[in-house]
């Protein structure tokens, strides 16, 4: 088969460590403890900067310092001055991004509860469930508004990624032209059944063409996360299903700008590793 090849691939292996957990359950324990902390991962400051801060009295303020003194993750400088340490600034920006994931979650609660979410990788969930984006949904007027919203994206897009376990011709038909517009690129994850009704819908042969051109690069896998998961050089987009085989084209979670783009990229890369591994 030119340009494809069939994996095997296990989803569910996932290794956590309880000391890590522990730590943090330690840091958000304690509001003074965490506060305490972030407030040094912006500045150094003094006992009494910092009693002025939080209009805390020295005692209380001194009790946390030296909970977070004897976990390294802050450091008395000659001057007086307490400062966060090497790994107390990596745990503040873990923790800092930890919260922003929440409030991700939160944004979109309702869309991951009315989907289903149990084929994705376990340790992929945290990172697909945080993306900050956009809610887009069908609604009276616009019953076709992710698809239509969808397209206008891929249409202005040259290097794309994607995670395919539902087929539609409208949407490989947009995927063609605009490789073909922009001299650009597929890199693709699919199954068997999927590639197999792509080749078949395809009457102008635009995917063996593209793929003998070096256009498309797919890899064939016998299992796949219900997720049809894209991201291009200019957006990236997340489609659910409602249950293992009813796909959901009536909501999209749309993710723009550069931040949000290169996060969609690593994590694509990184699922893409662990499928072909």
């Amino acid at each position: 088969m030119v340009g494809g090849i069939i994996i095997s691939s296990d989803f569910f292996d996932e290794n956590s460590t309880i000391e890590d957990f522990n730590f943090l359950k330690f840091i958000f324990a304690s509001e003074s403890r965490l506060k305490l902390l972030f407030s040094l991962y912006e500045s150094n400051k003094t006992i009494k900067e910092l009693e002025s801060e939080f209009n805390r009295k020295s005692g209380n303020i001194s009790r946390g310092l030296n909970d977070l003194k004897s976990c390294k993750l802050i450091t008395r400088l000659p001057n007086k001055e307490y400062a966060i340490t090497s790994v107390g600034f990596l745990y503040a920006k873990n923790l800092e991004n930890l919260m922003l994931k929440f409030e991700n979650i939160d944004d979109h609660e309702k869309f991951w509860e009315d989907h289903s979410i149990k084929s994705i990788p376990n340790r992929f969930l945290k990172d697909i469930s945080s993306f900050s984006g956009s809610l887009v949904k069908s609604n009276i007027t616009e019953f076709a508004k992710p698809i239509n919203v969808y397209l206008d994206n891929i249409e202005k897009s040259t290097t794309i990624c994607m995670i395919l376990p539902v087929f539609s011709k409208i949407f490989m038909d947009s995927i063609y032209e605009a490789l073909i517009n922009h001299d650009g690129y597929l890199d693709l994850l699919t199954t068997k059944t999927i590639y197999d009704l792509i080749v078949k819908s395809d009457s102008e042969n635009y995917f063996k063409a593209l793929v003998r051109d070096k256009k498309i690069n797919y890899h064939i896998l016998e299992d796949l996360s219900n997720i049809f998961f894209t991201v291009s050089d200019t957006f990236a987009s997340i489609f659910l299903f409602y249950d293992d085989s009813v796909f959901d084209n009536s909501e999209m979670i749309l993710i723009e700008g550069e931040s949000g783009i290169n996060d969609a990229h690593k994590f694509y890369n990184a699922y893409k590793n662990y499928v072909l591994k």
